[in-house]
């Protein structure tokens, strides 16, 4: 089985080194890392050239994620598919494992391992104990993936700890990756239309933050999160599963709920009062529908009365 890894990377110069070493302690190593440089002002490339022909280097000019996902896809030969993003830290064994969860699920369309969290530019320090054990392993089916996903993302949260086999992103087209910020959410709700996932929770990823990381424009987020959405709802609806397809459009309307609660604490009432009613067709849902309209009123009600509509940002 051979694996392709792939890390897009921006301005990454003062963690790439360290990402790009837990890809060459790995177990079971790749046939390829590739690293594409987005239009990069610091020493990124420099740091990436000094590892010669054990990395392969490209370059654009400055495009965002999604486009270099996809190009890096595009240019991957792998049976499977490894996404790392700059600043974060395989467990030596991340790859073993996936290539594992590949042979015994080989119909799935992605794979998902467990992380956890560290901050600051070190080297994160692995239990040596943390693979001791046989990994606990979860089949989900594409309902219960939409479903899950839309509702808790954070185990899904980040492509540092998926792969998907090449044949699927091949099937998906040239742009599995669309709106950048958000592009791994466009391809996590793809995904139910092409099959399941499997996830295990053993944390073989590291997930950086550190000091200068910027607080999360939520506003921004939510906004893209309905694009993607308004993108994929002809897909979802050409397909033949009426059951995903009320899924997505009630985790559609919930999306757009959050947006307009958003837009109210922005002063942007008009598109907020848009949303909410955009909410409410998106799924004949009761529940659904009842709270969509509940905030359509809440927002004509006079302001100390309105709900405590919740914060633009977070860390």
């Amino acid at each position: 089985m051979n694996v392709s890894v792939v890390i897009p990377a921006y301005n990454g110069a003062k963690t790439i080194q360290g990402t790009l070493d837990s890809v060459l302690r790995q177990t079971v190593p790749p046939i390829e890392i590739l690293v594409l440089d987005d239009g990069s002002t610091d020493e990124t490339a420099a740091t990436v050239r000094s590892y010669g022909e054990r990395v392969r280097l490209l370059q654009q000019e400055n495009r965002g994620v999604a486009p270099s996902r996809n190009a890096l896809c595009a240019q991957a030969r792998g049976d499977l598919i490894a996404f790392l993003d700059m600043d974060d830290i395989w467990h030596p064994r991340y790859l073993q494992v996936q290539c594992g969860l590949f042979a015994n699920y080989p119909d799935a369309v992605a794979f998902f391992t467990g992380h956890v969290n560290f901050t600051g530019y070190g080297i994160y320090e692995w239990n040596e104990k943390l693979t001791d054990v046989e990994p606990a392993v979860e089949l989900i089916g594409p309902l219960k993936f939409l479903q899950r996903y839309n509702r808790a993302t954070g185990p899904f949260a980040s492509m540092s700890y998926c792969c998907v086999p090449k044949v699927v992103l091949r099937s998906i087209g040239p742009e599995p990756f669309r709106v950048s910020s958000v592009d791994d959410s466009h391809l996590c709700t793809l995904l139910p239309l092409w099959g399941s996932v499997v996830y295990t929770p053993m944390p073989l990823v590291a997930y950086r933050g550190t000091s200068e990381a910027q607080s999360v424009n939520r506003l921004k987020t939510f906004g893209c999160w309905v694009k993607v959405f308004e993108i994929l709802e002809e897909c979802y609806e050409k397909h033949d599963d009426p059951r995903l397809l009320n899924a997505f459009r009630m985790a559609f309307a919930s999306k757009r709920r959050q947006y307009g609660k958003l837009l109210m604490t922005a002063g942007r009432v008009s598109e907020a009062r848009a949303e909410f009613r955009r909410s409410a067709g998106n799924t004949r849902a009761p529940l659904s529908v009842a709270k969509s309209l509940g905030l359509l009123l809440a927002s004509y009600v006079p302001s100390p009365l309105q709900p405590r509509w919740p914060p633009l940002c977070r860390r």
